[in-house]
């Protein structure tokens, strides 16, 4: 009986050091898992805040580009009256 109780003894310090070693491991793990969700959520929060930076860029540019378009305009109408201009003067007679 003392022999089998031994036995068992031995049996059950074994499944309990396999245990811990498991238990380590999976500890091992799981601190590499959490450091790399830590990691990914503090890629997503720069990736935010670049995409925020975006946006506000983007509607900066969209707001230079109708100045931009607006004085395109101008120009244009500009050029228009100086030719039209330049024909009246072509078209006067030249005093000699």
């Amino acid at each position: 009986m003392m022999l089998i109780e031994k036995q068992q003894e031995k049996q059950m310090k074994l499944k309990i050091k396999e245990k811990i070693i498991l238990d380590k491991e999976q500890q091992k793990i799981i601190a590499e898992l959490n450091k790399v969700i830590e990691k990914l959520e503090t890629d997503n929060k720069e990736m935010a805040n670049i995409e925020k930076q975006h946006k506000y860029m983007n509607g900066e540019l969209h707001k230079e580009i109708a100045k931009l378009n607006k004085k395109i305009e101008e120009l244009k109408k500009e050029n228009t009256i100086f030719k039209e201009h330049l024909q009246a003067e072509m078209l006067k007679p030249k005093k000699s």
